[in-house]
């Protein structure tokens, strides 16, 4: 399979929502504190900064699947309506959980 047809594929939208998992687990694992936009209690620094980077990489994630879906949309949009569909469920369910 071409590169082309590969990064043109529907599916590959939803790698871009994977990074952020292993942040999570990495964060649960870690035993880290959820501070992130307080003023930042001595000791909490490295938390404070991996929460940062963890809200980031979900946010870019999340708006390269939105993009990426955006991009394709002419071609089907029962797709589209399906991607944004479990973009919202993915949202909540990290909302919930996190």
């Amino acid at each position: 399979m071409h590169t082309k047809a590969i990064l043109q594929s529907h599916w590959i939208g939803f790698v871009f929502l994977v990074p952020v998992l292993p942040m999570f687990a990495v964060h649960r694992i870690l035993g880290l504190s959820n501070a992130l936009m307080i003023q930042t209690p001595p000791g909490e620094r490295e938390a404070h900064t991996y929460n940062l980077v963890m809200v980031m990489v979900f946010y870019l994630g999340v708006a390269a699947f939105v993009v990426h879906s955006l991009a394709f949309a002419r071609r089907d949009r029962v797709w589209l309506v399906a991607k944004l569909v479990i973009l919202v469920v993915y949202w909540s369910t990290i909302l919930m959980f996190a």
